[in-house]
């Protein structure tokens, strides 16, 4: 579905009763009487960080205290946190009052229950981790959305680095990135290194010389069920075809953890 222009940008309602009346619409369209709202923010909505130590053990309502003392990537006291446990750590997820705030209004105004709320890098993360299952080394995950490109990367299924990238210059950009994976490398003992690219299919290839094989690294990708890649005929139904493989990712983990 395509949000009339002005209606909602980046993540964001503008016009809540446009929007409620939409999705209101939509569900009677498609005569699917009690669903709930799953809501999946865009990237730019949502800020992370990664707390170390916290441990499998550390009780999640004493999260924000723990927060005040650490230099964070969103302002904690206008923030919704979440987090999720990884090794011995968090994820920890920021996301504006003013947005949960709105989109609580539109799930209010569309008549339908706000089910969860979900960030597309983690929700896309945990399809990274089940489709990696097998893989007991490192992990590099280039990811590109919209116009951003970003290098994450994985120690043990921590998230250890979240490097923004200028994909203006690609040789200029696998530079960058070969320097920054080993600069990070260098700062510990590593094993070998698997890459993960979620990019266009049509631009795979050209990121596949960033895999050093001399150095025991591999390509990891693997395809996505059927369902959720895009049709040859772009006819994918449901609107499947449009979205991004980033996406599509995020689909896959919310579509598992919701049935």
């Amino acid at each position: 579905m395509d949000w009339p222009e002005g209606v909602c940008r980046d993540g964001v309602p503008l016009q809540r009763e446009a929007v409620g009346e939409l999705i209101a619409d939509l569900i009677f369209d498609c005569n699917c009487p009690g669903v709930e709202l799953v809501l999946c923010l865009p990237l730019n909505a949502a800020a992370w960080c990664v707390v170390d130590g916290y441990g499998s053990e550390g009780a999640p309502g004493l999260l924000p205290q723990s927060l005040q003392s650490i230099d964070l990537p969103f302002d904690l006291a206008e923030s919704y946190v979440t987090s999720s446990p990884v090794q011995e750590a968090l994820a920890v997820v920021g996301v504006p009052r003013s947005l949960i705030q709105g989109w609580s209004e539109v799930a209010e105004l569309a008549d339908l229950p706000l089910r969860r709320v979900d960030w597309l890098l983690t929700a896309a993360q945990r399809a990274l981790h089940q489709l990696t299952q097998t893989w007991d080394g490192d992990l590099a995950w280039l990811v590109a959305e919209e116009k951003s490109l970003r290098l994450l990367l994985f120690r043990q299924g921590v998230p250890e680095v979240d490097h923004a990238l200028d994909a203006l210059d690609p040789l200029a950009c696998q530079r960058e990135i070969r320097a920054c994976v080993a600069e990070w490398q260098a700062c510990a003992w590593t094993s070998s290194l698997g890459w993960w690219f979620t990019v266009p299919a049509e631009q795979v290839d050209a990121w596949l010389p960033l895999v050093d094989g001399a150095a025991g690294e591999c390509c990891v990708n693997q395809p996505l069920p059927a369902w959720v890649q895009p049709s040859d005929d772009g006819a994918a139904g449901d609107g499947i075809d449009l979205l991004s493989p980033l996406q599509q990712m995020a689909l896959l983990a919310l579509h598992q953890e919701e049935r």
